[in-house]
């Protein structure tokens, strides 16, 4: 979701600028973001970067990511508020990389035409097949990008998913992820930014409400939920977002328990507030790394139509 503002009354919405076609070959760089001293917290921040694309403007509104370590460097596949999968490479010895943006489609293979239908919000892979599920919030739905039909540059199919709420305009399904919980049982989590949570079965697509926590405070949203693990298919990542003009933004990162019908709250892991760069937040990715633990990232959907896409680093044991 595009965060503008939250307010008592309600929510206050100004225009978004569309982007831009492309402008001939595209890059992205990465510059450091100043070091701070943050807060102590379970998870250590390691930093943060600028994202910035080149040749184009359509590196913008980016809503999750799916972080994947490789011989070049990261491997971040991203999607938009605009419908767009993103692709950036940063490398490990350098600050630039390859980016690639391709329009997500639908089930005719033709991107989706307006911005309610466009509007994708979280990302989820099935790490055996490949397959990648998205969630969307204008029009809310799951869409499948099958490996046996392009992945995420092919047509998405729409999932049949029965026993969903209807929920209030823009503020759908923020987030999805995917879980293997027994050979031949494999379900999606969802979850709405105005609440709820629930289990979609994969293979007949019958969804139950799961009883879930509790944001943490008035005004906190969630925004995307993804695997800390996925040998541990009940840790659940929740990122929860908070903003108003006077106070600016804030971001919460939990760990979840999926307990049978049940999300529990296992522990508050960090904490995004000054002096660290504050922004509205809205993916969260985890990678183990060889030696222990996780490194977590977190992308931003910018405040202000003309701020940089950042992305911040933690080190979490």
């Amino acid at each position: 979701m595009r965060l503008i503002a939250f307010l008592t009354l309600g929510i206050v919405t100004a225009a978004i600028a569309n982007p831009v076609p492309y402008q001939g070959g595209t890059s992205v760089t990465f510059t450091p973001l100043p070091k701070v001293a943050a807060p102590s917290m379970k998870a250590r921040y390691v930093g943060g970067y600028e994202a910035k694309g080149q040749g184009t403007s359509r590196l913008m509104g980016l809503s999750d990511l799916i972080v994947t370590p490789g011989k070049d460097g990261l491997m971040i596949d991203a999607v938009s508020d605009y419908g767009d999968h993103v692709r950036m490479i940063m490398p490990a010895n350098g600050r630039a990389g390859p980016l690639s943006i391709d329009a997500l489609k639908g089930a005719d293979g033709k991107p989706f035409g307006n911005k309610t239908l466009s509007d994708s919000e979280d990302m989820a892979l099935d790490p055996m097949t490949g397959d990648h599920y998205v969630s969307f919030e204008g029009d809310a739905r799951v869409l499948l990008y099958s490996t046996e039909t392009g992945g995420l540059s092919g047509k998405g199919e729409r999932l049949p998913l029965d026993g969903l709420p209807l929920l209030p305009g823009n503020q759908g399904l923020e987030a999805v992820t995917f879980v293997r919980e027994f050979p031949g049982e494999t379900s999606l989590i969802l979850g709405a930014e105005a609440g709820g949570f629930w289990r979609c079965r994969l293979e007949d697509y019958k969804c139950t409400t799961l009883v879930g926590p509790t944001t943490p405070g008035f005004g906190y949203a969630l925004v995307s939920i993804a695997p800390l693990d996925v040998d541990k298919p009940d840790q659940i990542l929740a990122l929860y977002r908070y903003y108003t003009p006077w106070s600016g933004a804030r971001t919460v990162l939990r760990l979840l328990k999926l307990e049978g019908t049940r999300l529990t709250l296992v522990d508050t892991i960090l904490e995004v507030k000054p002096p660290m760069p504050n922004d509205n937040y809205e993916g969260v990715s985890a990678v183990r790394k060889p030696g222990g633990g996780y490194s977590l990232y977190l992308i931003s959907d910018p405040i202000g139509d003309n701020d940089p896409t950042r992305l911040l680093v933690f080190d979490y044991k």
